[in-house]
């Protein structure tokens, strides 16, 4: 089934067709990368982005990635440990991201391999590991602007108990458009969501999941042609996914259209900058990688899922936090708007 128009990137053969540079080293790369005139101009990676330990004991470079987004290098997050911390706390989700996000600056652009963020729960009985890869932000970005603009929105139920919405949170039902032409909505529910103004909403966005009615979307690792073979919910992890944070997108407007910031405020996902999004659509439109375990004749492929994963790690440091990051509206304008 073919992906809805609004979602289509370049295929490698379409990219190969714009004007090639090759580039061999990967310092300096991302400002290769922003240099790019999206319409004329590609690269073509000769250097290896995954790291080497993920090679180890794989037949090819699909192997290799699949082991990296599964194993790879996280950004652990410095936030509380425990609720009485969380409570006692004043910085927000954002704060605390920005703060470890700017540790980046101190390393050199081709030692960063991180794939995306971690955070914990601190309170309940549910304390696995909570997993934000960096590629899955701007795709749940481009959800919800699709919802937004061409699919009448996101569908929003929320049930908050008053007896324990204050403390735990609410569970909020949300039906999210496909990416995939007539296939219907995915129904999931959100639940730790804060939205109510008090002490405790600091210890409750680390405990946010998301559970699908039916099975969930699947995902695969761009051009590899097999399903990811990591469950939803593994038994030490639970990883995120565009559709979970465009879910939250939505539920954050619609309690600020009711003056009500608790949402926002308490977002555990990153909110990129428009000049995030221009970089990340330079990696899905522009970008090859010269793969010798292709059999293809040309050998040229699109980026697998980990290696954009570390590019866009890699912007933060070099474009900086809160340009990359961070959603300012009077910079970006509107974040459904990116793509208009």
């Amino acid at each position: 089934m073919e992906k809805k128009a609004f979602f289509r990137d370049r295929e490698a053969r379409e990219i190969a067709q714009l004007r090639l540079k090759n580039v061999y080293i990967q310092r300096g790369l991302v400002k290769r990368i922003l240099d790019l005139d999206p319409e004329e101009e590609a690269i073509v990676l000769r250097t290896q982005m995954t790291p080497g330990r993920f090679f180890r004991g794989v037949e090819n470079s699909a192997e290799a990635s699949r082991k990296c987004y599964k194993h790879g290098d996280l950004i652990a997050l410095s936030q509380p440990l425990t609720r009485e911390e969380a409570y006692r706390t004043k910085e927000i989700p954002l704060a605390i991201r920005n703060r470890d996000f700017n540790k980046l600056k101190g390393m050199k652009e081709e030692d960063i391999n991180f794939i995306g963020y971690s955070f914990y729960p601190v309170q309940g009985t549910d304390r696995r590991k909570r997993i934000v890869p960096f590629a899955w932000l701007p795709e749940g970005r481009d959800i919800f602007s699709y919802a937004e603009n061409f699919a009448n929105g996101i569908e929003i139920n929320d049930f908050p108990d008053a007896k324990r919405v204050s403390r735990e949170g609410a569970d909020i039902v949300c039906r999210v458009p496909s990416r995939t032409e007539k296939k219907q909505r995915y129904e999931l529910k959100l639940k730790h969501v804060p939205v109510d103004g008090v002490t405790e909403r600091r210890a409750i966005p680390w405990s946010l999941r998301a559970d699908y009615n039916g099975p969930g979307p699947e995902h695969s690792l761009f051009n590899i042609r097999y399903t990811w073979e990591l469950e939803r919910e593994g038994s030490d992890v639970i990883t995120f996914y565009p559709h979970d944070i465009a879910a939250y997108i939505a539920v954050a407007g619609d309690y600020w259209k009711r003056h009500n910031l608790t949402p926002m405020e308490m977002n555990p996902f990153a909110l990129i900058s428009k000049k995030e999004y221009e970089f990340d659509k330079k990696l899905n439109n522009n970008i090859l990688v010269y793969d010798p375990s292709l059999s293809s004749k040309t050998k040229l492929r699109t980026l697998h899922l980990d290696e954009k994963c570390i590019l866009i790690g890699r912007s933060i440091p070099i474009l900086g936090t809160e340009e990359t990051m961070y959603w300012d509206p009077g910079r970006d304008g509107k974040l459904k708007d990116y793509d208009l």
